[in-house]
């Protein structure tokens, strides 16, 4: 939603894509242009082979805080991850730095006739060092009973969504597939650096966002309790 592009890894790793629109229209017949923020909130379900415990399933849910440009014909969403979390998977746990992770732009454009919009995107990034921490690549710290430290990873997210809305106005919710590629650069133990590999892996799941006001922030809508969840 490892890292997958947040709210759509996003963390998406948790997680985070961006789109274009289909067709420009002339400005006399533009439709006008509405402000607003939102509070969204993503869970996607994969599956990942471990060692001895065979096939387990993987969750990843990703709070986001979005700037939201909506008209009659697409949305524009400018967001960044507040939170990111990684279930458990066999004893191991994994942690990503969310303020190191970047923003995401989306566009879902509306399907023609209907108050429904779709969304495909793609984002990434490669042996730049992206968290500014000296090393190549994104870190992700692995806490495991067997091995534990630090790997740095490229990755590679495709996101395709289909959201829900009606004539109202209200924010969309939807469903979400994500698919990940990941390399291992380099890891600073041994044990990690013999274990990790380089890894392809789908997910599915839904997302869901909800009006916030202006000045909402990341720290206060946590302190609140998050005014929104998927299903």
């Amino acid at each position: 939603m490892l890292l997958s592009s947040p709210l759509i890894s996003g963390l998406s790793p948790a997680v985070v894509a961006s789109g274009q629109l289909a067709a420009a229209t002339d400005d006399s017949q533009s439709a006008p242009v509405r402000t607003e923020h939102w509070a969204g909130h993503q869970v996607v379900y994969g599956t990942r082979e471990v060692p001895v415990l065979g096939t387990l399933q993987t969750r990843m849910d990703t709070y986001t805080l979005a700037r939201v440009r909506r008209s009659d014909h697409a949305i524009e969403i400018d967001q960044r991850a507040c939170k990111v979390n990684y279930a458990d998977i066999g004893g191991v746990k994994v942690y990503v730095d969310v303020n190191a992770l970047p923003d995401s732009s989306l566009v879902f454009e509306r399907v023609e006739g209907t108050p429904h919009f779709t969304m495909t995107g793609t984002v990434n990034w490669g042996e730049e060092d992206i968290d500014d921490d000296g090393e190549p690549g994104m870190r992700v710290y692995v806490d495991a009973p067997v091995c534990s430290g630090n790997l740095h990873v490229t990755n590679k997210t495709t996101t395709n969504a289909r959201a829900f809305g009606d004539d109202q106005g209200t924010p969309i919710y939807g469903e979400v597939t994500l698919s990940v590629r990941q390399k291992i650069l380099g890891a600073d133990t041994k044990c990690l650096a013999g274990m990790a590999k380089d890894s392809y892996e789908r997910s599915k799941g839904s997302f869901r966002y909800t009006k916030i006001k202006a000045n909402e922030t990341c720290q206060s809508l946590l302190d609140a309790g998050w005014p929104v969840s998927a299903k």
